[in-house]
């Protein structure tokens, strides 16, 4: 090293070796001396005591630092992303780990690789400024939501439900569902209150699922939180970055969970949804757990938080729920003197014996069942009716609330005033039928 510093350096360890071994002086009056500090002086001599001279020092300050990670890591690391090229960093982490990879690189160090060998991000998005907002204690606040539809291979298109505590970014549960129909929301909620009790409030989107704009009872889920005191809280109208922390949860399942998901579905065909939600619920207790969330304090686990804060709020479910009245439609139909019951504009043949009664259904996604008291009668085949707007015909809603159809005049709801509704009778033409946006949302009596 022929830099001044390097010989000035080189001159200090010759003061040093001079003032020990011919001046007997200690090795603190040394360092006051030469004005290092006394480790720096027992270094030094410790150097010399060992046989490296100051050639040697000077030759081994050259060495590069040894590599850390073989060529055969980063070829494996390559081919893990150009076979799945939704792979993200921590996606391939974890596959190295399941590989026994005694040595695994970190995840910032597969990132830069990626993105060096033109594998990765090459510019992160351009994000505005937000309020940032997050409540003090953990379960003050849930936000709920529905995730766009995904497909993933055999399985078709499907929906994930989701509820997050805003304090800890915690999912107290979240499962895929075939349909993103409001009785899945209940079995959302069933889980999650079950499991880790009651939030004090609910934030939601104004989906039909959460938010009722036709008459005046709200929907199952607004009653729900009604009777188990938590209060409903909607977002502002198209603004989904009110419910921004559930949005990232969504977008961090699509470059975590769903990537590689969806490879494992295309190579076995034999997995069922329910596989599926057994396989999510595994990464599910691993975000939960292991993952370390960066807007947490020293990036620890979602569960950390929600767990051990010292204000966690903690209300379990106390009322007891009939669960299955909440998740299933019931309804009550009187029988013809044909032994037939209408539903949905269908008409359902039932045994004879019941003409004039009334009967209870209950509704699932196939199945109708009809009973009378406790005496199950018969289990019908749900009918999806598809709405034909050739069968019907349009009425526009007035301002107070009502539409004409054959000469009288039928009450909607004044809420929907402007808006285009089409009308057509049931079967057995004693019910009038009105649908909004393909949905069924009266059956008015016509006799």
């Amino acid at each position: 090293m022929d830099s001044k510093k390097s010989k000035s350096k080189l001159e200090l360890k010759e003061d040093v070796k001079h003032l020990y071994f011919h001046c007997h002086q200690k090795p603190d009056e040394i360092a006051k001396q030469v004005q290092k500090s006394t480790r720096t002086i027992y270094r030094w001599l410790q150097q010399h005591r060992d046989g490296n001279n100051v050639s040697n020092l000077q030759q081994s300050s050259k060495k590069k630092r040894r590599r850390k990670y073989s060529i055969d890591d980063f070829n494996r690391i390559k081919e893990l992303k150009e076979k799945n090229p939704k792979r993200s960093a921590t996606a391939i982490q974890k596959l190295l780990e399941k590989q026994g990879d005694s040595i695994i690189p970190s995840e910032s160090t597969i990132r830069r690789y990626l993105r060096e060998h033109g594998l990765g991000r090459v510019s992160s998005e351009y994000r505005r400024g937000y309020v940032v907002f997050e409540r003090e204690a953990p379960n003050e606040l849930w936000q709920i939501d529905i995730a766009g539809v995904q497909t993933v291979g055999h399985l078709g298109p499907i929906y994930l439900f989701a509820v997050l505590d805003d304090c800890s970014r915690f999912v107290p549960f979240a499962f895929y569902a075939k349909n993103e129909k409001g009785y899945n929301v209940i079995r959302l909620l069933q889980n999650a209150f079950m499991t880790h009790g009651r939030p004090k409030q609910l934030l939601a989107d104004n989906g039909r699922q959460f938010r009722n704009t036709i008459g005046e009872l709200g929907t199952k889920y607004t009653q729900l939180l009604e009777l188990l005191d938590i209060k409903p809280i909607f977002a502002k109208p198209r603004h989904p970055q009110t419910k921004g922390k559930l949005e990232r949860f969504f977008g961090t399942v699509k470059t975590s969970f769903l990537s590689e998901a969806r490879y494992q579905v295309k190579n076995d065909k034999s997995v069922t949804l329910t596989d599926f939600n057994e396989m999510f619920q595994k990464w599910l207790k691993y975000y939960n757990y292991e993952h370390r969330h960066r807007s947490l304090p020293n990036r620890c686990s979602p569960a950390e938080v929600y767990f051990h804060k010292e204000n966690r709020v903690f209300r379990p479910l106390e009322t007891k729920v009939n669960w299955e009245r909440w998740i299933y439609v019931y309804e009550k139909r009187k029988v013809s003197k044909q032994n037939a019951i209408s539903y949905q504009g269908i008409r359902y043949l039932i045994p004879p014996g019941y003409t004039g009664l009334k009967v209870d259904l209950i509704i699932t996604d196939e199945i109708i069942r009809v009973s009378r008291g406790n005496t199950l009668i018969i289990e019908l085949q749900y009918q999806k009716s598809s709405i034909n707007l050739d069968s019907g015909k349009i009425r526009t809603i007035s301002q107070s609330g009502t539409i004409g159809y054959k000469g009288n005049y039928y009450n909607i709801s004044y809420k929907m005033a402007g808006q285009r509704v089409l009308v057509r009778e049931s079967e057995d033409g004693t019910e009038l039928l009105v649908y909004a946006e393909g949905q069924l949302i009266r059956r008015i009596n016509m006799d």
